[in-house]
């Protein structure tokens, strides 16, 4: 035990006893419990790793039946434009529509363009004057003082100001014009350069035109299928539900039509995270501990490769959720939830998921894993449409408070709500086992109390093991000293007799 942070020992005086390698020996027998602690410390956190991966997998479940829980996510538009030059679609919507659009204008920001001047941006100016510029926003004050600003400076305190006024500037460096524009669209926005002098100092040094000093902007100017004149201030609308951006002028139709691929998408997106958790939980309770591989100690690793450390760990954390009680609790409430027909007054009511194609697979080793026929789901989609939203989110509201009222609304509720519902439960029990923060200190899950208990008695060999070390240094350093006096009293007798 002995080491750096250690106590620093002089042994051997005797010559006859290696003392320190005799107590390493004796150590490494007293270590045993410690060891033991170290490996079962060890697997939990391994244990700790697996539970998460699980919970992770069990988050991604409850994503993908989230997509299925709300009628709105069965209402999916896909919409296009007849010509992107003039409208683009950014997003459908949830109105299936077909409109005609005919634009008549373009949001444009105000703006002001100089007419160009020679020099370099850092030379000074021989302009002297103040400047108010207002915008949608405010106004601001620039002062242009001779031999001290430069174009570059005046840009700059323009810039500055932009939060008061709502005004941005910008200086092509090559030609020398200045460009003056609202960070606003719109009939709102503008630009307006007053002086306090009698001449504009700020149109002397960028060359503006004296006329066009004071300016605003467009709204944009559309209709919808004949309608009146519509305004808007940016080329962003919406229009029956779809997002547009109006790019050009002239005419367009935006043709959003009901996109039941998307449903199948979901579907197919539920069906692909619930085999996954099947698989992984179902070979996670199944694999059985290999006996023969433990945790590795570091002395145990001093004397092995970085690839024998490897496989031998990938070796001995299999099983750490063998027959794991939280595994199969969680495949059964998911096999349940999705057995139990759909409870519905209605006779016409689809109530079983295999009517719209999601079946479990026969063979057995599958352990329960669902398929889709997307065929038979595209044809309920098509047909049965409003039954197969219904056999997902049919909402419930019988209680929970009783044992007869949970089974009675876990049957009333739709396939994703029923899921939905039980995957919850279930995550409850995961933060409850593996805790839900990584600070250790403030974890109080199950095995986060192992993990500490396991720490405290780890520190508690620690010093045993200190103790029991100091112990047999001070037997060895007493027995050297017995043999080296014996020693001497040899050697006196040796000369006496010689």
């Amino acid at each position: 035990m002995a080491g750096i942070n250690g106590p620093i020992r002089l042994t051997g005086f005797s010559g006859a006893l290696d003392t320190d390698s005799l107590i390493k020996d004796l150590m490494r027998a007293e270590r045993l419990p410690l060891d033991n602690i170290l490996k079962q410390k060890q697997f939990t956190v391994w244990q700790r790793e697996d539970y998460r991966s699980m919970n992770t997998a069990l988050l991604n479940l409850r994503k993908a039946v989230s997509d299925l829980r709300l009628e709105s996510n069965f209402e999916s538009v896909k919409a296009s434009s007849s010509n992107t030059n003039i409208l683009e679609v950014i997003s459908g919507g949830s109105n299936p529509s077909f409109s005609q659009i005919s634009v008549k204008n373009l949001a444009t920001s105000a703006s002001i363009v100089g007419r160009g001047v020679a020099g370099s941006p850092t030379d000074t100016v021989t302009a002297d004057g103040s400047v108010t510029i207002t915008g949608a926003s405010g106004s601001a004050n620039i002062k242009i003082t001779p031999g001290v600003s430069t174009m570059e400076s005046i840009v700059k305190d323009i810039n500055n100001s932009s939060k008061l006024t709502g005004v941005k500037a910008s200086l092509d460096q090559t030609t020398g014009v200045l460009y003056l524009s609202s960070v606003t669209s719109g009939g709102s926005s503008k630009i307006n350069i007053t002086s306090t002098g009698t001449t504009n100092a700020l149109a002397d040094v960028f060359n503006l035109d004296p006329s066009k000093l004071s300016v605003t902007g467009e709204d944009a100017e559309f209709t919808v299928n004949g309608s009146d004149i519509i305004k808007s201030s940016s080329n962003s609308i919406t229009i029956n539900g779809a997002q547009v951006n109006l790019r050009g002028t002239g005419d367009v139709t935006i043709n959003a039509v009901a996109d039941r691929s998307a449903v199948t998408d979901k579907v197919k997106n539920f069906v692909e995270k619930y085999n996954e958790i099947v698989d992984l939980f179902s070979s996670a309770s199944s694999t059985k501990k290999n006996r023969s591989y433990q945790p590795l100690t570091t002395e145990e690793k001093n004397s092995m490769t970085d690839k024998e450390i490897e496989l031998w760990e990938k070796k001995a954390r299999e099983g750490t959720l063998y027959r794991d009680s939280l595994l199969t609790d969680t495949l059964s409430s998911l096999r349940s939830a999705l057995n139990l027909p759909l409870a519905t007054s209605d006779p016409n009511q689809l109530k079983l998921l295999s009517q719209i194609g999601i079946t479990v697979k026969s063979d057995y080793r599958e352990n329960g894993k669902l398929e889709l026929d997307e065929n038979k789901l595209s044809d309920a989609l098509n047909n049965r449409f409003d039954e197969v939203v219904q056999l997902f989110t049919k909402p419930s509201d019988t209680g929970t408070d009783t044992p007869e009222n949970a089974n009675k609304r876990r049957q009333e509720l739709g396939f994703a709500e029923r899921v939905y519902e039980a995957v919850n439960t279930q995550l409850a029990k995961f933060t409850k086992k593996i805790g839900s923060g990584s600070v250790e200190a403030l974890d109080d899950s199950v095995l986060g109390k192992q993990l500490k208990e396991l720490g405290t008695r780890e520190s508690e060999w620690q010093r045993k093991l200190e103790d029991i070390e100091t112990r047999y240094y001070k037997k060895f350093t007493a027995m050297e000293k017995a043999l080296q006096k014996l020693n001497s009293q040899g050697s006196w007798l040796a000369s006496q007799l010689g």
